[in-house]
């Protein structure tokens, strides 16, 4: 079994970090200021905030193309009266609909087990994960999936694929009355055999897909509905509702940390997301606490708590957190509201919980509906959600010991931290180039922060009217990305590059 400590030191940074103190200099005690007359500086540039989107990898709007919940109701009686009725079929025409839209950043899949291996040893993708991946590497669109081991909503009695069927134990449960399918549905037992059916399941997509430049995070998943860790369910027709499956309460912490364990050797280059409501479980704060697995929050109702409330706020550098949905024209299923073209008043709880993530619906039809009635719902988690940087002030210094430094006072406009680590890097008119790499999670939303770049020694005899291009990349687990600077349109051609003049002092 694994030790998350170890895992935890594999996947740390190591790297020197230029401005650590957020002043300058590495080989300063943290906190020491720069005296100001230690400093000769002048001003190369102001850089204002974007008013738009500003996509970047580790944050946006997730857009679900297939899920659990494939129907609609944008009334009350509309969502009660469809939660019962078997899932809508997903054309290619509605796919692409969705895909001409503009709020849509990462694609999301939500299927069954049963729907993604058909044999042992080999992995038989759905149509929509197909298009999918068209789209992406087509429109360099971000994705991400879960496998569900068993969802409710599902027409079969359980979500294990054909050949499994019959070799294990299965346990019955009753749902909600307004499932559609065969009642009861059957939960496998989470013996030793299916952990390990399952992680080879796991491995089998860890091998296809971690590598993928373009898959953003995968759903840790196997244990509870949706594969979401929970099981409040009945396991006789008229018995209490309860959260364990019969025989596994005294196993459960075994199964969580087997479920985290086998995921994280799968997918070693990318991220893993987990439901919140993990932190129950020891393996589970572990995950969460050390950095292994960036926290899912099912949709905002009024059970969040101020626990969870901590937890994600306190989330160690460089994770990033995820919400499930809003659902278009209401405001949750428990307080149903009638559609409205007006902006919903839960995105703005979001930014203060410091969301990377947050969807719209639960398939492409909410997607498409939101678009035309929610707008303004959209179009305010674009200018929120997630990171945004910019350099507010670029100044050329010299400090006491005759080092010549590019310093940015960097800007974070959003409402999370970046989920990752930021390289920025200067590049001269010769080609040259000097970086900084920052500290993990940084630069979080609030007060500008100041970092320095090293300026070539012989940068004058380029002359004041060159200009120096500032970009900066994020080193997300195992992937790199280049990142979008957030800044007024206006004031670039390329949002990948800034230029400033190189001024001299």
């Amino acid at each position: 079994m694994f030790k998350p400590s170890e895992l935890y030191q594999r996947n740390g940074n190591g790297n020197k970090c230029f401005g650590t103190s957020g002043l300058g200099e590495t080989d300063k005690p943290k906190g020491e200021m720069i005296r100001r007359a230690d400093e000769q500086s002048i001003h190369l540039a102001y850089f204002d905030p974007s008013e738009g989107p500003v996509p970047n990898p580790g944050m946006g709007v997730n857009g679900y193309v297939f899920s659990d919940h494939m129907h609609v109701g944008y009334t009350e009686a509309e969502w009660n009266r469809t939660q019962g009725l078997p899932p809508l079929p997903l054309e290619r025409t509605t796919f692409d609909q969705m895909m001409k839209l503009p709020y849509v950043d990462n694609l999301y899949l939500r299927f069954e087990w049963r729907d993604v291996q058909k044999q042992r040893g080999k992995l038989e993708l759905p149509d929509a994960w197909k298009w999918v991946l068209e789209a992406a590497e087509k429109q360099g669109k971000r994705w991400s999936f879960r496998i569900m081991n068993c969802s409710p909503h599902s027409m079969s009695e359980n979500g294990l694929p054909e050949f499994l069927q019959g070799k294990l134990k299965m346990i019955p449960y009753w749902h909600a009355d307004n499932v559609p399918g065969p009642r009861p549905k059957y939960f496998p037992e989470y013996s030793n055999e299916y952990l390990n059916w399952w992680g080879e399941f796991v491995s089998l997509l860890g091998a296809k897909f971690d590598n993928h430049p373009l898959l953003e995070y995968a759903d840790v998943s196997g244990y509870g509905f949706w594969g979401e860790m929970h099981h409040y369910a009945r396991y006789t027709p008229d018995g209490p509702v309860t959260n364990y499956q019969p025989g596994t309460p005294e196993r459960v912490e075994a199964i969580v940390e087997r479920l985290i364990h086998d995921h994280l050797k799968a997918f070693p280059k990318t991220p893993a997301a987990l439901g919140l409501h993990t932190a129950d479980y020891v393996a589970g704060q572990r995950a969460f606490e050390r950095g292994l697995c960036w926290p899912r929050r099912d949709s905002f109702m009024t059970n969040f708590s101020t626990a969870e409330t901590i937890l994600a706020q306190g989330l160690k550098p460089g994770s990033a957190m995820l919400w499930e949905t809003i659902i278009p024209g209401v405001h949750n299923p428990s307080d149903l509201q009638k559609p409205s073209k007006e902006v919903l008043p839960l995105p703005q709880r979001y930014f203060d919980i410091a969301a990377n993530y947050i969807a719209v619906g639960f398939n492409p039809w909410d997607t498409i509906w939101a678009h035309e009635h929610c707008l303004d719902t959209y179009e305010i988690l674009e200018q929120r959600i997630g990171y945004r940087l910019r350099p507010s002030i670029v100044w050329r210094r010299r400090i006491a010991n005759g080092q010549d430094e590019i310093a940015i006072g960097l800007r974070n406009d959003g409402c999370s931290a970046p989920p990752g680590q930021l390289t920025i890097q200067a590049s001269f008119p010769d080609g040259s180039n000097s970086t900084a790499v920052l500290p993990m999670g940084e630069p979080t939303p609030g007060a500008m922060k100041i970092y320095a770049l090293p300026l070539l020694a012989n940068a004058d005899k380029f002359g004041a009217d060159k200009m120096i291009g500032l970009s900066m990349n994020i080193q997300i687990k195992g992937k790199n990305y280049p990142v979008q600077w957030a800044v007024n349109k206006g004031q670039t051609t390329d949002p990948f590059i800034l230029k400033v003049p190189l001024k001299k002092l």
